[in-house]
C-alpha cells in the first residue's frame, strides 16, 4: 500500500517540529485547523466555544507534540485533543448549569444505512439533536473517513463501544432525516 503524500508531509512537520523547527509547527497549523474546527463545531453548541477550544487544542498540541511517540499518530493524536478540550468546555458548561448528559449504548452496529452527503444542511441539523457520544463517532467516521479503530483511539473507548455509538447515531440520524421535522433538544435512544 502506497502512503498517503499528506500524512507523510505531517510526519515531516511533526519531526522539524521536534527539532525546533517553528515554521512547522504553523504549517499543521495551517493544514488541521480547517478540519479540526469542523470537528470542534459538532462537539460544542456554539462557534464561538468552537474557535476556543481550538485554540486550547493548539497551545496543547504545541506543549505537547514534542513527546508524540509515533509522528504518523498525528491525526488521531489531534482529534484526541481537540476531543479533550471541547470535552473540558462541555463539563464546565454543564457544571455551571447544573446538567450532566450520559449515554449507555449496547454492542450492535448497523451498515445498512449511510447518511445522504448531497443533503448536507439536513445531515447538519441532524447532527445538532444528537448527543455528544453519538455526534462524534458520526463526524469522526463519515466526515473525516477515519476508520473505527482509529475513533476508539480518539474517544479512548473500546471499538465496540465506538461501534454501539455508531449503530445508534446511524438509527437517530435515519428518524431524524426521514421526518426532516427535527425536534428541539436532544434525541436519546431507549435503552
Amino acid at each position: 500500500m502506497t502512503p498517503d503524500p499528506r500524512s507523510l508531509r505531517d510526519e515531516i512537520l511533526v519531526l522539524k517540529h521536534r527539532l525546533g523547527d517553528a515554521s512547522a509547527f504553523d504549517e499543521l497549523m495551517r493544514r488541521w485547523e480547517p478540519r479540526l474546527l469542523y470537528y470542534l463545531r459538532r462537539l460544542v453548541p456554539q462557534e464561538a466555544d468552537a474557535w476556543d477550544a481550538l485554540q486550547r487544542t493548539w497551545l496543547a498540541a504545541f506543549r505537547d507534540l514534542s513527546r508524540l511517540e509515533e509522528p504518523k499518530a498525528l491525526r488521531a493524536w489531534l482529534y484526541r485533543v481537540a476531543r479533550n478540550q471541547a470535552a473540558s468546555h462541555l463539563r464546565a458548561e454543564s457544571a455551571r448549569r447544573g446538567s450532566v448528559e450520559d449515554v449507555d449504548p449496547d454492542d450492535l452496529v448497523d451498515t445498512s444505512w449511510t447518511p445522504d452527503p448531497d443533503d448536507a444542511e439536513a445531515v447538519h441539523a441532524a447532527l445538532a439533536i444528537l448527543s455528544l457520544p453519538h455526534r462524534e463517532v458520526v463526524a469522526l467516521h463519515f466526515l473525516e473517513q477515519m476508520p473505527l479503530r482509529e475513533i476508539a483511539e480518539v474517544v479512548g473507548a473500546p471499538v465496540g463501544t465506538i461501534k454501539s455509538r455508531l449503530h445508534h447515531a446511524r438509527r437517530l440520524l435515519r428518524r431524524a432525516l426521514e421526518s426532516h421535522e427535527p425536534e428541539g433538544g436532544r434525541i436519546h435512544e431507549p435503552r
